[in-house]
C-alpha cells in the first residue's frame, strides 16, 4: 500500500462526475444532493455567497474531488488546504495520520502536494464547481468562494514557490492548468444542456480574494505581525488570521474540558509559554485592524487552530497529536468570548472548532462566519452532513449575523458549558476505553461481515466503493487517491482496515508493485493482478474466477474509474 496520491486529470474528474449522477444520482458517493433555493446572499470579500457553510483547511481539501463532494452536499466557502514549501515526504508525516471516532485527532498538518500540484487541484475543482453549479440546477455558479490557506513563517510565504502559488490563485490563467480545464470544457461543450461556449469563456480567473493564515504554534508575536502585514500591504489580501486555543491560558481550558468531559485529555503548560499569549495578542490585532482599514481590506481571525495534546493510548504515532472536533468547541467558543469581550464587532470572525448541526445556526446568529468543519465530516455521513448544516443556516435571517455579536457569543459559550449533547457521554467514555486506538490486526478475508458503507461515507478522499458480485456486496479499495490517513479505520465495525484489507483497484501496474494489497489494474482488455499469492498478467476473462466475478462488478459499476 502507498500513500503517495496520484492527481486525477480534469477530464477524468468531469467524466466521474457526470457519469456517476447519471447512473445513480449522486456524485462522489454524494447522494444528499443541495440545490439552493432561496433569495439570500451573504457579502463577503467581494463576493456574493448562498451560505457561509463549509470545509476547514485539511484532509476535505486537499484534492479536486474533495471539494467537489463538498460543494455537493452543500458547502459554499471552501478553505483550501494550507500550502508551505515542504511537501511530499519532506513532511514526514506518520501513518495513520487521523483518527476520529469521537473527538479527532491527527498528526498531519498541510498539503501533502507541492505548491505548483495544489495549485492544479484547486483550478480543477473551480472548473468542475462552475460546470456542476450550471448544469445540474445546484445553485449561482458564482455563489461559492474559494479561500486560500498558507503557512508557515514570512520566510516561507515569501519564497518563490508559495508567491507563485499566490499569484496563481488571484490569478489562474497563467497557469497551464487552467489551459487545459477551458479547453476540455470547449472541446465537450456538446455534452452539456446547459453550457455554452460564452459561459465557459466568461469563467473568472480570479480563485481568491482572501487567506487564513496558519502559524505554527510557538510563532513569535512579531513573526505573526509581519506576516499579517506584508500579505495585506503588499500582496493586497484580505485576512482572516488563525488563533491558536492557548489564549484562554491554562486554567481556563482545563476547566472547560474537564466540564464538557474530556478529563482525560492531557496538555504541556509549556505550550502556553511559547504561543502568542493574550496580553500582546490584543494590541498587535489592533495594529492589524488598523492596517486592513488603510489598505480597504478585511482583517479579522479564525477560530480556532487545532490544539496539541499527549499521545497516551497509541491513538497516533508520536508522542504529541492535534485535538479537534467535539472536544474544541467549548475551548474556541470561549475564545470567542474573551476575543468580543474586548473587540466587539470591530474584530471579524470565521469558525472551526466542532461546529455540529445542532450548533451552527447558533454559531452563524452570533455573526460568527465562514463556519467550516472537519471532524464531522469523518464520522457518520461523512460529506452528506453538509446538507443538514446548509439547511440550518439557509433557514435564518442572514442580516442578524452581519455583524459580531458578543452578548450572543457569551451567551453561547454558556449554552454549550451546559448542555450534555455537547459534552463527552459515557457511552462514548466506555467506547474509548474499549478500544482506545486502532485495530491492530489485519484481516485475513476481503470480505466485509456486514456492508454497513462506513468506510465509504468517512473517507475523505473517496477512495472505498460498494460493489455487488453474485447478489453479496463488498468494498473495493480505490489507491489513486489514498494517502493512508487510517480514517475508515476509526469507524470499521469488524474491525479491519479496509485501505490495507479489501481487493484494491489500481490505476497502473507501478503502483501494483508499489503495494502489498491484494488487487487489480486494468489496460484494455488485460489485468494485471495480485490474489491470495498469485500474480499475473491475462485477460480479464481469464482472471481466477473469484477475482473475476469482483472485476467485472467493478468495471460495470464504477466504469468512471476505468479509463
Amino acid at each position: 500500500m502507498s500513500d503517495i496520491m496520484y492527481p486525477v486529470s480534469f477530464g477524468n474528474l468531469m467524466n466521474h462526475i457526470m457519469t456517476e449522477y447519471k447512473m445513480y444520482n449522486r456524485i462522489y458517493n454524494v447522494n444528499k444532493i443541495h440545490r439552493t433555493n432561496h433569495d439570500q446572499r451573504l457579502s463577503i470579500f467581494g463576493k456574493s455567497i448562498e451560505n457561509p457553510v463549509g470545509p476547514a483547511a485539511g484532509p476535505n481539501t486537499q484534492l479536486a474531488q474533495n471539494i467537489v463532494a463538498s460543494y455537493v452536499a452543500g458547502a459554499r466557502c471552501i478553505e483550501l488546504k494550507t500550502v508551505q514549501i515542504m511537501y511530499g515526504e519532506e513532511l514526514g508525516i506518520p501513518r495513520p495520520c487521523i483518527y476520529s471516532v469521537d473527538e479527532t485527532y491527527n498528526v498531519e498538518w498541510s498539503s501533502e502536494y507541492s505548491c505548483d500540484e495544489a495549485a492544479d487541484e484547486y483550478i480543477k475543482a473551480w472548473f468542475a464547481l462552475k460546470l456542476i453549479s450550471k448544469e445540474l440546477g445546484l445553485g449561482d455558479p458564482d455563489g461559492f468562494l474559494f479561500i486560500m490557506s498558507v503557512g508557515y513563517n514570512l520566510a516561507g510565504i515569501k519564497s518563490p514557490m508559495v508567491d507563485k502559488f499566490i499569484n496563481t490563485m488571484r490569478s489562474a490563467s497563467q497557469s497551464p492548468m487552467w489551459d487545459e480545464c477551458k479547453q476540455w470544457c470547449l472541446d465537450h461543450v456538446d455534452e452539456f444542456e446547459h453550457i455554452d461556449a460564452d459561459f465557459i469563456n466568461s469563467i473568472s480567473d480570479e480563485l481568491c480574494q482572501a487567506i487564513t493564515l496558519s502559524t505554527m504554534h510557538g510563532c513569535p508575536a512579531e513573526e505573526i505581525e509581519s506576516i499579517c502585514s506584508y500579505l495585506i500591504s503588499e500582496k493586497g489580501l484580505h485576512l482572516y488570521l488563525k488563533c491558536n486555543p492557548t489564549l484562554l491560558g491554562p486554567k481556563r481550558i482545563r476547566e472547560l474540558l474537564d466540564n464538557a468531559g474530556f478529563e482525560y485529555i492531557d496538555f504541556e503548560d509549556h505550550q502556553f509559554e511559547v504561543d502568542l499569549q493574550f496580553d500582546k495578542a490584543v494590541p498587535m490585532l489592533e495594529r492589524l485592524i488598523a492596517l486592513g482599514e488603510k489598505h480597504n481590506k478585511i482583517f479579522g481571525v479564525k477560530l480556532t487552530n487545532t490544539f496539541p495534546v499527549q499521545i497516551h493510548n497509541n491513538e497516533l504515532p508520536g508522542e504529541q497529536m492535534y485535538m479537534s472536533g467535539k472536544s474544541l468547541l467549548p475551548v474556541t467558543i470561549g475564545v470567542a468570548e474573551l476575543l468580543s469581550a474586548q473587540f466587539g464587532e470591530r474584530l471579524p470572525m470565521s469558525y472551526s472548532g466542532g461546529a455540529v448541526k445542532q450548533n451552527i445556526k447558533a454559531i452563524f446568529d452570533c455573526g460568527i462566519w465562514p463556519v467550516t468543519v472537519c471532524t464531522i465530516l469523518l464520522q457518520g455521513e461523512g460529506y452528506n452532513t453538509f446538507k443538514g448544516l446548509a439547511d440550518e443556516v439557509e433557514s435564518t435571517d442572514y442580516n442578524a449575523a452581519l455583524k459580531v455579536h458578543k452578548d450572543l457569543i457569551a451567551k453561547l459559550a454558556k449554552d454549550i458549558s451546559e448542555n450534555k449533547i455537547f459534552k463527552k457521554s459515557d457511552a462514548m467514555k466506555k467506547k474509548r476505553e474499549a478500544m482506545p486506538s486502532f485495530p491492530s490486526t489485519r484481516s485475513s478475508d476481503y470480505h466485509c461481515r456486514v456492508v454497513c458503507g462506513a468506510c465509504v461515507r468517512v473517507c475523505p478522499n473517496r477512495c472505498n466503493e460498494v460493489v455487488t458480485v453474485n447478489d453479496a456486496k463488498l468494498i473495493v479499495h480505490v489507491d489513486q487517491s489514498c494517502n493512508e490517513c487510517g480514517n475508515c479505520a476509526c469507524h470499521c465495525v469488524e474491525p479491519c482496515q479496509p485501505y490495507k484489507d479489501r481487493i484494491t483497484f489500481f490505476h497502473n501496474a507501478e503502483a501494483l508493485a508499489d503495494s502489498t494489497n491484494d488487487g487489480f489494474y486494468i489496460t484494455g482488455t488485460s489485468c494485471g493482478y495480485r490474489f491470495k499469492g498469485e500474480e499475473a498478467v491475462c485477460d480479464i476473462d481469464a482472471l481466477p474466477e473469484e477475482l473475476k466475478g469482483v472485476v467485472h462488478a467493478f468495471c460495470k459499476e464504477h466504469v468512471y474509474y476505468v479509463s
